[in-house]
């Protein structure tokens, strides 16, 4: 049975706060609000990371086509590409909203959206490809603490894609978290991939020039970090 990324959130919000034996006091970093945010790569299980380490850098994207883009990551702000939530309020209460970057001449959105991969249940290639991407992408909200991209859990995978001679590239996927027989989560993490959590991080969204496809109408105030890099995430909890 798959589960979702709220449903998980608060059966480890549980798990970790034991009734009766102690008082727990919950300490999570203090967020903003934006309409813009950059998604920064946060490697949960830092002895998977990559080498060079792909922890806190920036999510963007590789040209696989006309139109046709996977989600990759690169080291600084200055390639990461500016995302927003799309859609109407009630859109974004029921987790229905889609996430969305602007780019091109004349500036025209793509969006973010998971593709099947071949042979596999679970796991998810991300795209970013031209159009509205997928319904169900978004930043988490209240009764999460936390705010990042779900559904999670993401994972970093070093690929060799076709497109580009078989050169390897780390590409973003999703594996979808199921529970088992026995009533415990289990998360099925590729080989070779490392587990990440994709972090909003607030910034301004860019204003449209008047020949742009793209619309910022139904641009959504998303819950974000001001420095991803500065948290130490060992210090909040539960």
């Amino acid at each position: 049975m798959l589960i979702s990324v709220a449903a998980l959130s608060l059966i480890g919000l549980t798990a970790a706060s034991p009734l009766g034996e102690r008082q727990v006091v919950p300490n999570y970093p203090s967020k903003s609000t934006s309409k813009g945010f950059h998604l920064v790569v946060n490697v949960t299980d830092p002895s998977k990371d990559f080498q060079p380490p792909v922890h806190n850098t920036y999510v963007s994207s590789i040209h696989v086509g006309a139109g046709l883009a996977l989600v990759g990551q690169s080291a600084g702000t200055g390639s990461g590409y500016i995302f927003y939530q799309n859609g109407t309020v009630a859109e974004q209460r029921y987790s229905q909203s889609n996430v969305l970057s602007d780019g091109g001449a004349p500036l025209f959105p793509s969006g973010l959206k998971l593709v099947k991969d071949p042979n596999s249940q679970t796991v998810s290639t991300a795209h970013l490809d031209a159009g509205p991407g997928q319904a169900g992408i978004g930043i988490t909200r209240f009764p999460v603490p936390y705010a990042f991209l779900y559904p999670d859990t993401w994972v970093a995978c070093n690929e060799s894609l076709h497109y580009y001679r078989d050169t390897y590239f780390v590409i973003l996927k999703q594996a979808e978290a199921t529970i088992g027989n026995d009533g415990l989560i289990h998360r099925k993490i590729p080989d070779g991939c490392a587990p990440v959590r994709l972090v909003p991080e607030c910034t301004q969204l860019n204003d449209l020039p008047a020949d742009s496809i793209s619309s910022h109408k139904y641009a959504l105030d998303s819950e974000c970090y001001p420095d991803v890099k500065s948290l130490d995430w060992t210090q909040y909890g539960p």
